[in-house]
Formats: structure tokens, C-alpha cells, sequence
């Protein structure tokens, strides 16, 4: 007889209770280790985001207000494969550079600040499996734009500068009703170029003229809207006073008070 067998018959409940505790601590332990994160293997790691061909800029000769794009490059991996970005500023050799703030979508404006500097995007992939980043050749080092920026290219933190209220003629006549025309001109903060396709609106403040329908900016920046005062204006106004006017300009699809919009109060003397 053993001496296992032994103790089992000489003390039956004690060495009962042993073999239940050294099963529960077996069970225990089975599972800890079943909430543990398993290790990846060397296997498992080479189906991770690999980038085989580095992302690239929609344009290598940026100029200041242009919009540009990043593309991915091509990745292997385990799908899904999804990206983020994040453009960076570097010196006119591409080197030295910077994270640019809050520049982490896959679109960029280039900003009058980037004038003189190149430009590189940084892409990460990731994976159920891990990481990895790959970063953008530099671009030919930033210009100062010139011409027209179209109004889908305004982003944030660029914006919408309403930059000139011109009135002909410069003051309205208060003895008859007047025609006379605003003209609106409308840039961008960052080069400080126009900006075509706006949407603008205006009325007066007092509402005493005809109300005109918001109407788009052309190539220049400008819209021309002719506007005639109304039967309450020598009501409520008199010669020496100043009629303001509401202006606005945003980009269609956004809301009214965000986004790349903005707005301006001007006035005009009144005549006799």
C-alpha cells in the first residue's frame, strides 16, 4: 500500500479536503491566465501595418491658401487598416520639422505661416494587430498664392475675411426714394487672397431697404447687390444719421454662425 493510499484511508476527510483546495487553486490560476494577454508571436507581427510605397501630397509645389491632400501610399497587413494623419512644417531642406497643431486630417490649408518652409504629412496605420507610420517626401518649399482661392479650399483654421463694403453712392439721399448699389469684397485670412464661390448676404438694421437674396462672390472676391430704400426709411431715419448694414459671408453647406463664415456691421451716411 502506498502511502498515498494510506493517508486516504487513515484520514479520509482531511486528505479530501487537500485534493479540493489544490483543485481550486488549479482552477483559479487556469483562469488568471485565461484573462491575460496573450503575447503577438513574430507570426502574428508581420500581419501588421507595413507601408511598401510612401504617402504622397496631392501637390509638391504648394502655394499659401492652396488645399492639399495626403494619400495613403500602400500598406500590408491584416484589414482593416485604418489611418491617421498629422502635417508637419520642416525647414526649406525638409529637415527639422515640426507637428503643425491641430493639422490631423487628411486635408491641409496652407497657411501664410508656412511661406518659405516645406511641408511633409505623416501617415499611421493600425491594425487589430499594431501600428506603424510612414512619412510623406517634403514638398518644393511654400509660395505666397496669387489668384482666386476657390471656396471649397477654405478650411479651418482658415476662414472668410470680409474685407471691403463699398456703397454707390457713398451717401443715400434722404428727399427721394434711392437705388444704390453695395459692393462686398471677400478674402482669406491665411495669404489674404479672394475668394470665389462665397455665399453673401446682407440687409439694413433697421430694415428699411429691400432685402437682396444672398448671392455667390466671383473670381476677384466681389458681389455687386443694388439695393432701394423702402417707405419707412425717412420714417425712422433723418439726414446726418448712418444706416448699418448686416453682411455676411459663409461657405454653402456650413452653418451661418461657424465654420469658415463671417460677418461684418458697416454703415452709410444719409444725405438730404
Amino acid at each position: 500500500m502506498t502511502h498515498a493510499a494510506q493517508a486516504v484511508r487513515t484520514h479520509p476527510r482531511k486528505t479530501i479536503g487537500m485534493l479540493l483546495l489544490a483543485v481550486l487553486v488549479a482552477l483559479a490560476t487556469a483562469a488568471v491566465v485565461g484573462y491575460l494577454p496573450s503575447p503577438v508571436t513574430a507570426a502574428q507581427a508581420q500581419y501588421g501595418p507595413t507601408n511598401t510605397a510612401p504617402p504622397t501630397i496631392s501637390d509638391t509645389t504648394p502655394q499659401s491658401g492652396q488645399a492639399l491632400t495626403a494619400a495613403n501610399g500602400t500598406w500590408t497587413g491584416d484589414a482593416p487598416i485604418t489611418f491617421t494623419y498629422q502635417w508637419q512644417r520642416c525647414n526649406a531642406s525638409g529637415a527639422s520639422c515640426v507637428a503643425i497643431a491641430g493639422a490631423t486630417a487628411q486635408t491641409y490649408t496652407v497657411q501664410a505661416v508656412d511661406v518659405g518652409s516645406t511641408l511633409r504629412v505623416a501617415v499611421t496605420g493600425r491594425n487589430a494587430v499594431g501600428t506603424s507610420t510612414a512619412t510623406s517626401a517634403a514638398t518644393a518649399a511654400v509660395t505666397r498664392g496669387t489668384g482666386p482661392v476657390p471656396i471649397e479650399n477654405v478650411t479651418p483654421p482658415n476662414r472668410l475675411l470680409i474685407s471691403s463694403v463699398q456703397f454707390t453712392p457713398r451717401q443715400i439721399s434722404y428727399s427721394r426714394t434711392r437705388t444704390f448699389a453695395i459692393r462686398v469684397r471677400v478674402l482669406e485670412t491665411a495669404s489674404r487672397r479672394p475668394v470665389s464661390g462665397a455665399l453673401v448676404f446682407l440687409r439694413s438694421t433697421p430694415i428699411v431697404t429691400t432685402t437682396p437674396a444672398e448671392r455667390i462672390t466671383d473670381d476677384n472676391g466681389t458681389i455687386v447687390f443694388t439695393v432701394r430704400t423702402e417707405s419707412d426709411f425717412r420714417t425712422l431715419l433723418r439726414p446726418g444719421y448712418g444706416l448699418q448694414f448686416f453682411v455676411s459671408a459663409r461657405k454653402s453647406g456650413e452653418d451661418p454662425l461657424a465654420g469658415v463664415s463671417s460677418r461684418r456691421l458697416v454703415q452709410v451716411r444719409i444725405g438730404r
